[in-house]
């Protein structure tokens, strides 16, 4: 668990994520979002499909060349342009599950080789034993058994194969993983076992995760802080505690309100809040962040922060 002294390990400000489709058109997938992650902290990160959670992760990673802003990884300006040194760092020290389990896996490599991959191009090992004694550890981790090194992806159920992403990510020792809707893909009670493996690896790592779903109620579970996405804008960030207690935002508030209750009775009498966009007169690019209370902020305009919080 990450404490408030801790200088942040990940920190993200005014980040912009352009495509350009023609010379008429460009898509503003993330525009000026900014956050910050702690060593060993889990941060959320929710929203709807197209609200750019993934474009923000791969942006993180340097999948993607973002348009502007400043990503400072472990006290490193990584926003730039790399040289060799400070890729192949962000390649050992940064690491992504990725959503779909099967399409990240290479169906012709065994299990042993796509784990032992990183290591390989990092030369992270000095011996044939020691690639396969790190390989062995590592599946005993994320509970795979030594003999499923020699299968290949196929021979996998969905959680099965999940584990084996997180395994792949874990073995390089990383400061920081990306975890891209990386349970999403799977039954509800396998997603619980991969939430948990998760939480325990983090307690015994210290490892910090940017946590991108759409399920709040696992997002809550696993999340230090959360921060709420719509349309490439960070609308609301704060701890878990903050934002499913006191949501702000109109946005923030549809969102928990679409969340079911476990109680039937309850259940029934639930109405869930409408949020639109373009018909509730509120202009994204035209907010600045607004202290709540802690470390709760919302994005919003003077006369809008007024009226939500009065």
């Amino acid at each position: 668990m990450a404490t408030k002294e801790q200088s942040p390990l990940l920190e993200v400000k005014g980040l912009k994520q352009y495509f350009r489709i023609n010379r008429s058109f460009t898509v503003k997938a993330v525009d000026d979002v900014s956050f910050t992650i702690r060593p060993g902290e889990t941060y959320g990160l929710v929203g709807e499909s197209g609200s750019g959670k993934s474009t923000i992760g791969r942006s993180v990673i340097r999948l993607y060349d973002p348009t502007a802003g400043q990503i400072t990884f472990d006290g490193q300006d990584i926003s730039g342009r790399l040289d060799k040194a400070t890729n192949s760092r962000l390649r050992t020290q940064m690491q992504m599950i990725f959503q779909d389990p099967m399409a990240s896996l290479n169906p012709r490599k065994k299990v042993e080789d796509i784990i032992a991959e990183g290591l390989d191009i990092h030369h992270m090992y000095h011996s044939r034993e020691e690639r396969r004694d790190k390989v062995e550890k590592i599946l005993a981790k994320v509970g795979l058994a030594p003999e499923h090194a020699e299968r290949y992806p196929h021979q996998f159920s969905g959680g099965q194969r999940q584990r084996v992403g997180i395994a792949r990510a874990l073995i390089m020792d990383p400061k920081l993983i990306i975890a891209d809707e990386c349970i999403s893909a799977l039954d509800v009670s396998i997603q619980a076992q991969v939430v948990n493996l998760m939480k325990d690896i983090q307690a015994e790592t210290g490892t910090a995760y940017l946590f991108i779903a759409h399920d709040l109620s696992m997002v809550k579970y696993i999340s230090d802080r959360i921060g709420v996405l719509h349309l490439g804008h960070l609308l609301e960030t704060g701890t878990t505690e903050e934002i499913f207690e006191n949501p702000i935002h109109p946005y923030t508030r549809s969102l928990l309100s679409a969340i079911p209750l476990p109680n039937p009775v309850v259940e029934k009498r639930r109405t869930a809040e409408t949020y639109d966009y373009a018909s509730s007169g509120i202009d994204y690019t035209k907010g600045t962040d607004h202290l709540v209370s802690g470390t709760h902020y919302v994005k919003c305009t003077d006369e809008e922060f007024a009226r939500w919080c009065r």
